[in-house]
């Protein structure tokens, strides 16, 4: 199945976009960014893969939302709906950044529906230490121009009155620090609209902050599925956060891509993909229910 769709769940209506054919993976990035900047990963799956990325609540073009139905609690919800909806009895979950965190804890969560889990450069890490060495490593690698970038757009006409282009440009300036080769910041496109750029300065500290209370540590032996950490050599978040999920996490197996950060899939696709793709042929499991 090939297309995008409007699906409404309980109280939300999402965005969905389905891409190739075959076993189904679901792709999450930070929730407040959606599928846009996933576009080129699914297109590196599809042609394997049946992969749906959507944008979540409160973003992209999925129905508006408000701050307070903007939780993780909700997020979680929502990728319980959308797998209902699709008809999937076990959920193949792919997920970058913050949004491998999502998908960790949906899995432990709901052990029983999930398929194969891929966490793609998870973070930020639990411990308050390694939250420092991100810190600090984005700290290195910003450079001034950087700085100087963000200061002029943060405090333009357009970035004070929410403008998409403006917020979407701040948050391009600021994950720049994140690239090893800058000239490949223009392959990131986060497609803010009205409703993304309303909520994306404060989803992530809020959302970071919702995660955390949970005492994630303590979730990780409920997490049965077949797990691939996805690792970069060059990514700011530290390497020590994604070696204790991989020890945690049963079974978890765990790989270090070489000469890439943490857009791994953007910076060089086909090495992201003959990671992954090995990985979701053997333990991705196939729909059953439709």
């Amino acid at each position: 199945m090939e297309g995008e769709a409007t699906v409404k769940l309980e109280d939300a209506e999402l965005f969905v976009v389905t891409r190739g054919r075959g076993t189904p993976v679901v792709l999450l990035g930070g929730p407040w960014f959606g599928q846009t900047y996933l576009r080129s990963l699914a297109d590196g799956l599809s042609a394997e893969f049946e992969t749906v990325s959507y944008d979540a609540r409160g973003s992209g073009r999925s129905r508006p939302a408000s701050p307070p139905e903007i939780t993780l609690e909700a997020h979680l919800k929502d990728l319980e709906g959308l797998r209902q909806a699709l008809g999937i009895e076990r959920i193949n979950l792919i997920g970058h950044s913050l949004g491998a965190l999502v998908v960790l804890l949906f899995a432990a969560r709901y052990p029983e529906r999930t398929g194969a889990l891929v966490l793609a450069h998870p973070g930020p890490p639990f411990a308050i230490e390694m939250m420092e060495q991100l810190h600090h490593a984005f700290m290195d690698n910003q450079t001034e121009t950087d700085r100087k970038v963000m200061e002029s757009i943060a405090v333009s006409d357009s970035f004070k009155a929410v403008q998409p282009e403006a917020r979407e440009a701040f948050f391009k300036a600021m994950y720049s620090a994140f690239f090893r080769d800058r000239s490949l910041l223009s392959r990131l496109d986060f497609g803010f609209t009205e409703a993304t750029a309303a909520h994306a300065v404060g989803a992530e500290e809020q959302l970071t902050e919702q995660i955390l209370a949970l005492d994630p540590t303590a979730l990780l032996s409920s997490v049965r599925s077949p797990t691939l950490v996805v690792h970069a050599e060059h990514d700011l978040i530290p390497l020590g956060f994604s070696t204790f999920l991989a020890a945690e996490i049963q079974g978890a197996q765990m790989v270090v891509l070489e000469g890439v950060g943490h857009f791994s899939y953007l910076e060089d696709p086909p090495l992201f993909t003959s990671a992954v793709i090995p990985f979701l042929r053997r333990e991705g499991l196939d729909r059953i229910e439709r």
